[in-house]
Order: C-alpha cells, then structure tokens, then sequence
C-alpha cells in the first residue's frame, strides 16, 4: 500500500537559529510508525536530515496518537465512501 504523513510539528530553535521539524508518517504494511527529522536552516530554507526512525505505537505521545488516530478515521470513512 503506501506511507502516508498524517503530523509535522516543530521545535524550538537552536543556538543556531535553525529550527527542527519533525514528521510523522504511518506505513500501513507494517502498521509502524516512522519519524525523519530535519533542521531548518534560516536564511537560506535549506533541511538538514537529522535521523529516520521507528516509533511503537505504544511509544507515541497521546497528542501525536490523537492526529493519528483522526488520520486513520478520515481515511477509512473516505474508502467506505469510494466503496459505495
């Protein structure tokens, strides 16, 4: 099937001005969540890849398995909707 981003949030800055994103993406073959994490560096709106990693569900903060959760709803409502 495929990889999908379902929540992107961003940390403070660091010492030097470069921000870290993180983004989270739900694989549904394996039903892991993965994370990349990249700085933004300020001026020139370049990413640095920081590290890709693999999350346990039951690892995830509840804010982020709440954006999870709603993700996983809309997407099998719209499959239902696209099956009828």
């Amino acid at each position: 099937m495929a990889t999908y981003l379902f929540y992107e949030e961003t940390g403070p800055t660091g010492h030097d001005g470069a921000v870290k994103l993180v983004r989270y993406y739900y694989d549904d073959i394996s039903a892991e969540i993965l994370t990349q994490s990249f700085h933004l560096c300020p001026g020139n709106a370049r990413r640095e890849l920081l590290d890709n990693d693999r999350v346990p569900l039951a690892d995830l903060r509840p804010d982020v398995k709440e954006h999870l959760t709603e993700f996983l709803y809309h997407r099998v409502r719209k499959d239902l909707r696209l099956a009828s």
